[in-house]
């Protein structure tokens, strides 16, 4: 490997992005960036070469450079970020590559949370200074990594990316679901947006819009690109009517789930079924005035048009509601 071999023939790595959607309005609104170099070599074997020959700094200034220049492609309305060290980001070179441009708006810096405690003023310093020419910043492996959160304190980021591991299954796992719901909450203390990644499922998503985490990306949202063209987003019109829906608090609409009418649809003439837009503690009172055998079944539910929407299993109400009553009153 010969040190000039670290940038392709225009003087940049080559880039990769994957897009990020906003969960409330069903659009993407923007991109991760993701080195690549030649030969399908691993970005931190690259690294560990230059390191070896004493490029490191180089190559740090080439990834930071060619994500500055993709920049300028960036569709409006949306941000680019991108993954560096906080190490990497006190280098010299960096902060050189960064200081081309006079502002440095649409930039999201997602800083990998390993520093120095020696490292930690200088890091606060450089965070403040690059927020004040229009960068923000994200903390990565939330839900993962062990010290994240001291991490997260430290940098106070704009945006916090969930670790894959968390999201994974999380409409099958009752655990993982009350762990990010705390999560949630101690985010929108700190005015911190939560990003989901590596969601592959439609259930996966679901869940997550209930739970409101309103950005997300993976495999699910699009495919990495190497160009920075608008995209259209294959579940616009899904995620719009359902992330619509999850932003209204304390209605039944975030909870329904696909499944058939109840056999007992009416009884006596009069409807068992519930609207989309009962609130929760009053569907609630209702379904307890069922009839005990039917007391805790699913609550069938109809849409504002009358037809059947879906089901609310009973569970999944009394979850509702202990997260509701949980939730600390807005500042």
């Amino acid at each position: 490997m010969r040190p000039e071999q670290l940038i392709d023939r225009s003087g940049r790595c080559r880039l990769v992005y994957e897009p990020i959607a906003d969960l409330a309005r069903g659009t993407i609104c923007g991109y991760e960036a993701l080195e690549r170099f030649p030969d399908a070599i691993a970005p931190e074997e690259w690294r560990t070469e230059a390191l070896r020959r004493g490029r490191e700094p180089d190559f740090d200034a080439f990834v930071v450079a060619s994500v500055m220049h993709a920049r300028e492609a960036l569709p409006d309305g949306c941000f680019l970020a991108f993954n560096v060290r906080p190490a990497t980001l006190l280098r010299e070179a960096v902060r050189r590559a960064l200081a081309q441009a006079s502002r440095l708006d649409g930039l999201v810096i997602e800083l990998v949370p390993r520093v120095a405690r020696r490292d930690e003023a200088r890091l606060v310093a450089c965070v403040e200074e690059l927020r004040a020419a229009g960068a923000r910043f994200a903390v990565d492996h939330i839900g993962g990594e062990d010290g994240v959160l001291r991490h997260a304190a430290l940098v106070r980021p704009e945006l916090a990316k969930l670790e894959g591991t968390l999201v994974a299954d999380l409409d099958r796992t009752p655990a993982k679901r009350a762990l990010l719901f705390e999560i949630e909450r101690l985010a929108s203390r700190f005015g911190t947006t939560l990003v989901a990644r590596g969601v592959t499922r439609a259930e996966e998503l679901e869940a997550l819009m209930r739970l409101r985490v309103p950005l997300a990306q993976g495999p699910l949202i699009g495919v990495r690109a190497k160009t920075l063209m608008p995209i259209a987003f294959a579940l616009s019109r899904y995620v719009r009517e359902r992330g619509a829906a999850m932003l209204e608090p304390g209605s039944l609409a975030p909870l329904v789930e696909s499944g058939p009418a109840s056999p007992a649809w009416e009884v006596g003439g009069a409807t068992e079924a519930f609207r989309v837009t009962d609130g929760l503690a009053a569907a609630a009172q209702r379904a307890l005035l069922r009839p005990p055998e039917r007391r805790f079944d699913p609550l069938v539910c109809r849409g504002a048009n009358g037809d059947h929407a879906g089901v609310v299993p009973f569970e999944r109400l009394v979850e509702a509601l202990a997260h509701a009553a949980d939730r600390p009153p807005a500042a």
